[in-house]
């Protein structure tokens, strides 16, 4: 039974490590100086080629799609922490950045609506279009 007990607070204490590290890591983090404003606008032509890049692929289906969105946003997203803790020094940077990230999801959104709502339409348009003389 102590064994017992002994391995179940050390699965506990290992878990709440765990939570506890990636919790604070963040706070020490050191990361290369990048100007605010300039990361703010590579964020934002990220998310426009990620937009178009989906935009290609939306026949494929949204999983597709959205795969491609994702993989439009690097590598300027990648830097993303990095810019967060460039911009939240204050809180006009801040509030940009904010607008930032919701752009992102908006425009992800975005992409899930057109797959499943707008394809199915354009090409159900397009077989009635082919179908007229």
């Amino acid at each position: 039974m102590t064994a017992y007990y002994a391995t179940v607070a050390a699965f506990i204490l290992l878990a709440a490590g765990n939570v506890t590290y990636q919790v604070w890591a963040p706070v020490f983090r050191h990361y290369p100086e990048i100007d605010c404003r300039t990361g703010l606008a590579n964020l934002s032509q990220a998310v426009d080629r990620a937009r178009q890049a989906a935009s290609g692929v939306s026949e494929a289906g949204e999983d597709a799609a959205l795969a491609q969105f994702r993989s439009s946003l690097s590598p300027e997203w990648d830097q993303h922490d990095a810019i967060r803790a460039a911009c939240g020094r204050t809180d006009e940077q801040a509030s940009l950045l904010d607008v930032v990230e919701r752009l992102r999801y908006a425009e992800e959104r975005a992409v899930r609506r057109e797959v499943s709502d707008l394809a199915p339409l354009r090409r159900r348009a397009g077989q009635i279009s082919a179908n007229q003389p």
